[in-house]
C-alpha cells in the first residue's frame, strides 16, 4: 500500500475530526507538554468515539510538516478561519500563495501577490476530473473492510491549550499487503475542535498538522476582498497560477 493511499484512507475515516486540519508542511510547536494522563480506553469502531465542531468565528495559523523516510522535510504555514457562513483557507507552494473564500454567494480565489481575484462558480473550469477508481472516495468507503482502533491517551497541553489525545490505527484484515497506518489526534478540550494531528504511513512518511494563534475574534477583513484587488476571469487566473506551480 502506498503512503498516498494510506493518507487518503485515514483522511476519509477522520473527515469529521480533521474538519479544520487538512493535509501539507512547517515545524510543530516546541511547547508541547504532557499532564497527568487519565485512564485510557481502547475502542474498536468505524467511527471516532469523540465529537468535534468548528467555532462559528475564529482564525488560526495552520502549520504542516511533511517528513520523508530519508530525512527530507517540507513545511509551510497558512491562515485559516471562519466568520459565520464565510470560510477562509489558504494554499501555498514554494513560488506563491492563494486564498480561498467560501461564502453563500459562491467561492472566490484571491492572489495576494498580484492583487487579483476570480469567482469559482457556474461552469468555471468545468467539472473536476474523476479520480482513479482505486483512490476514489466511493471505492475507499466500499472496499474491503477496514479495522479501526481508537485509543484515548489522556490529556496534553498543545501550544498552551489543553487537548484530549487519541491514537487511531487503521488496518485491513483482508488484504495482506496493507500495513497499519497510525494517526495521533489532539482535540481541544474547550473548543472541541482538532488542533493537531500526526499521521504516520507504513512508508515512513510523517505528516504533522497543527493549529496555533487561535482566536475567536478574527479580523473581519480576513473574509473580505480588499478594495484594491482587481476582478479577472477564472480561466485567466488559473493559467497564471499554473505557471507558478499551483493548480486551483
Amino acid at each position: 500500500m502506498s503512503c498516498v493511499r494510506a493518507h487518503r484512507s485515514a483522511s476519509l475515516l477522520f473527515l469529521p475530526a480533521l474538519l479544520c486540519l487538512t493535509i501539507a508542511s512547517c515545524r510543530t510547536a516546541s511547547d508541547t507538554t504532557s499532564s497527568e494522563p487519565t485512564k485510557t480506553d481502547t475502542v474498536v469502531s468505524t467511527a471516532p468515539p469523540f465529537q468535534t465542531k468548528e467555532p462559528e468565528r475564529y482564525s488560526a495559523t495552520r502549520t504542516i510538516t511533511t517528513s520523508g523516510p530519508n530525512g527530507e522535510k517540507y513545511f509551510f504555514s497558512t491562515l485559516i478561519g471562519r466568520d459565520g457562513p464565510t470560510r477562509r483557507d489558504e494554499s501555498a507552494s514554494e513560488q506563491t500563495r492563494v486564498v480561498y473564500l467560501d461564502s453563500p454567494e459562491g467561492r472566490l480565489i484571491l492572489w495576494p501577490e498580484q492583487k487579483v481575484y476570480a469567482v469559482l462558480s457556474g461552469n468555471y473550469g468545468g467539472p473536476p476530473p474523476p479520480e482513479p477508481e482505486d483512490n476514489s472516495p466511493d471505492s475507499l468507503l466500499h472496499a474491503d473492510p477496514m479495522a479501526t482502533t481508537f485509543q484515548r491517551l489522556g490529556v496534553e497541553t498543545i501550544a498552551g491549550r489543553s487537548a484530549d489525545k487519541f491514537r487511531v490505527v487503521v488496518n485491513s484484515p483482508v488484504r495482506e499487503y496493507v500495513k497499519p497506518s497510525e494517526t495521533l489526534i489532539w482535540i481541544d478540550s474547550e473548543l472541541k475542535m482538532p488542533i493537531k494531528s500526526e499521521m504516520r504511513s507504513p512508508d515512513g512518511v510523517v505528516i504533522v498538522t497543527e493549529l496555533s494563534d487561535i482566536t475567536l475574534q478574527p479580523d473581519k477583513q480576513l473574509f473580505q476582498i480588499p478594495a484594491e484587488y482587481e476582478k479577472i476571469g477564472f480561466n485567466v487566473l488559473q493559467k497564471q497560477l499554473k505557471a507558478r506551480g499551483l493548480n486551483p
